[in-house]
């Protein structure tokens, strides 16, 4: 599978709170976020994430590409993701999930309406339809991000995660690292390390929150093979 920038973060936590202590009702924060990918040491460009708010339980999460010169080689600056969601107490449940790559061919765009009522997952991916059984609790590769956020800011664990991505579903497990202070383009924090593992990958990316932006993650690494290929770096963030 060749790297996508779009994907780096599957379980990255970017729920952003007013404060990184535990909360019974956690709440999301609308927010613009920039980050610098790097893949084997050189810059490939930004990607740009959003939450915005519709009503007083949906909203809309999104991530775009800007893509530089080398990165331009690879991916479109078409490219983007979208997730309609609601916040049940403290679950996410994704609506509807869009994903175009920007590109004239339609194969690899993505498309899911997701069926609470009925545990099931309408989908449209290498233009075909299809439709899936799920479990509760099932994410999006964006929505994701927000249910494992959802878990380090009520003091839980995020453990095991479920993703639909493209028309299967992926386990990841999440395991707390430690704590580090670290520097970067958007300044200095104090982070929590999570790592995510895949059974059956040789994959291994490993994140880096800052308690006080709500756990909003920093930085990402993944290693493969025991290298790290890609590095991915907050460089800004603004609140809405």
């Amino acid at each position: 599978m060749l790297f996508n920038i779009k994907t780096l973060l599957p379980i990255t936590l970017l729920l952003l709170s007013q404060g990184a202590v535990a909360q019974s009702n956690p709440v999301l924060k609308p927010y613009k976020a920039l980050y610098n990918v790097k893949f084997r040491g050189l810059s490939g460009g930004d990607i740009e994430f959003s939450l915005n708010k519709q009503n007083t339980d949906q909203f809309v999460f999104s991530s775009r590409l800007l893509p530089n010169f080398l990165g331009s080689l690879f991916t479109s600056d078409q490219a983007e993701d979208t997730s309609i969601l609601i916040l049940d107490g403290v679950d996410i449940k994704p609506l509807h999930f869009n994903s175009e790559d920007g590109s004239k061919k339609t194969e690899d765009d993505i498309s899911y309406i997701f069926d609470w009522n009925n545990n099931q997952v309408k989908g449209h991916y290498k233009d075909q339809d299809f439709i899936m059984t799920v479990p509760h609790g099932v994410q999006d590769r964006l929505s994701i991000q927000l249910s494992a956020s959802l878990a380090l800011q009520t003091g839980k664990e995020p453990g095991k995660l479920i993703m639909l991505e493209k028309n299967e579903l992926q386990e990841f497990m999440i395991t707390r690292q430690g704590t580090e202070h670290i520097r970067t383009q958007a300044g200095e924090f104090d982070t929590v390390v999570l790592k995510s593992e895949r059974a059956g990958s040789s994959r291994i990316t490993r994140y880096w929150y800052a308690a006080r932006l709500g756990y909003l993650p920093v930085r990402a690494e993944r290693t493969s093979k025991g290298k790290v290929d890609v590095v991915m770096e907050l460089k800004s963030i603004q609140f809405l």
